[in-house]
């Protein structure tokens, strides 16, 4: 096999083990949906009141508040690799308490658990996908994220219906396990080796990430990557690093805001609250955990949309798309919840739009504004404060998360279902004003020209077949 294929393959392969920790994070996320109607309707584990169910499903995001900085620091010290393996064992022990939960004091612990691996995967992985990975592959590899953490939610939403509640929490707990076996033995990334001062260890890693077998095949690139490392490095990751330069403000903007918008488009709401939320007719002869099965296979479909075309069609243009589409879709079922709800126009024949708009935000979602936030966040920062930032951002996407869905059940209670998705269709709207005003297109370039753009520097040191 040719250098360049091998290259790619080996790529393909070690972002896919390093992204088998976001199915972790995605089981978390979805099983909420097949256990909530179990929970009212039978009592199993236990009865839980509405209350206490939204404190269960919001405080994994409380826990996510937690591990971020935490995580950032520890993958500068024992590596992006040494530390998904090492923090492997938190939602190892979540899983082991949701099996043996005898009372919603259980089962909040074990959710704040999972939160805080969902902070810690959420910090990290974005982070080493961008640094194994070339220019012209970085875009598609960095959208494994979003797909691995459809994957997970289309296990819960598949599996779960037809398990047992417990048996469901083994074969859950059984994949973090999975995890450790397959992601031992891939290469840990060469920046953070360089950053360690670990060259040959570097070169090695570079090599096989390369397709080549020996080491001083790379030595050219190495040799950029180092001095690139070395020039970022000579400042101190200090929290006033993050605003000191022109294109370190800039690159906290887009990376904040983006956050922002793709958790205020109420996906983790939709992921917990679909099978609750819909209309018990579902679409016809669908009922609402058929609807969640074939939302999230739409989700895990279109996810690969945007791994085509993220490298070829750019960051900015599937963006806009995505936006614009889940701004229309949550204002049509916003639409419908309200015609139901507030006045006398009988919508029953329309069961189908709730679902049909979930759909096609489920789509718009998983072309843009899932998968690009994250590969933006691996782009956007130099490397001293990558890992700083990187904390933040997972710290930003836990609150805006947890806010979004404690409120949901208070504002259809109060208000009605309608207002939660208008709200969602609006944060929509103000990302498309968002991303066509600021947004840097970064397809197609190294790491070191994306913060040249963001510093608006022409200088062009770095040539295009810098690793990462």
């Amino acid at each position: 096999m040719e250098p360049r294929s091998l290259a790619t393959l080996r790529q393909y392969v070690t972002a896919a083990s390093a992204s088998l920790s976001v199915i972790i994070l995605g089981t978390s996320l979805g099983w909420p949906s097949p256990v909530l109607p179990r929970m009212q309707d039978e009592g199993t584990p236990f009865f839980m009141s509405y209350e206490e169910i939204s404190w269960m499903v919001s405080l994994l995001y409380l826990g996510n508040l937690m591990s971020p900085i935490p995580a950032g620091y520890l993958m500068d010290i024992l590596g992006r690799k040494n530390s998904l393996l090492v923090l492997t064992i938190i939602p190892l022990s979540a899983w082991v308490m949701i099996i043996f939960a005898e009372a919603p004091i259980m089962l909040y612990f074990a959710r704040f658990l999972a939160g805080t691996w969902s902070g810690i995967v959420s910090t990290i992985a974005p982070m080493y996908l961008a640094e194994i990975s070339e220019p012209r592959v970085r875009g598609a590899l960095s959208t494994f994220v979003q797909l691995m953490t459809n994957l997970g939610v289309l296990f819960e939403y598949v599996i779960g219906p037809i398990v047992s509640y417990k048996i469901l929490g083994y074969f859950s707990g059984s994949l973090p396990i999975i995890f450790i076996i397959i992601f031992f033995g891939m290469p840990e990334s060469p920046y953070w080796l360089l950053m360690k001062g670990k060259k040959e260890k570097a070169a090695k890693s570079l090599a096989w990430l390369r397709g080549l077998e020996n080491s001083s095949e790379v030595k050219e690139e190495l040799e950029t990557l180092e001095n690139v490392v070395t020039e970022e490095m000579r400042n101190k990751k200090r929290l006033k690093d993050l605003v000191e330069t022109k294109g370190n403000r800039k690159a906290l903007l887009v990376v904040e805001a983006l956050a922002i918008f793709q958790r205020m488009s109420g996906i983790s709401a939709l992921m917990a609250y679909t099978s609750t939320t819909l209309p018990k007719a579902g679409a016809g002869s669908l009922s609402p955990n058929d609807c969640v099965i074939v939302m999230g296979l739409v989700w895990v479909v279109s996810v690969f949309v945007a791994t085509v075309l993220v490298d070829s069609l750019g960051r900015k243009p599937l963006l806009l798309t995505s936006s614009i589409g889940c701004c229309m879709a949550l204002f049509a079922a916003g639409l419908w919840f309200f015609l139901d709800e507030k006045t006398n126009y009988d919508v029953t024949n329309f069961y189908w739009v709730p679902f049909g708009s979930f759909l096609v935000y489920g789509f718009s979602f998983c072309i843009g504004l899932g998968p690009i936030a994250s590969t933006i966040q691996g782009e956007a920062f130099p490397t001293n404060i990558k890992a700083l930032a990187s904390g933040i951002t997972s710290v930003v996407l836990a609150v805006t998360s947890f806010i979004m869905n404690k409120i949901y059940h208070t504002i259809a209670d109060e208000f009605g279902m309608y207002l939660n998705y208008w709200i969602f269709s609006g944060a929509c709207l103000t990302s498309t004003i968002f991303v066509l005003v600021y947004l840097v297109e970064t397809k197609g370039k190294t790491l070191h020209e994306i913060h040249e753009e963001l510093n608006k520097t022409t200088k062009k040191t770095i040539p295009n077949n810098e690793g990462a």
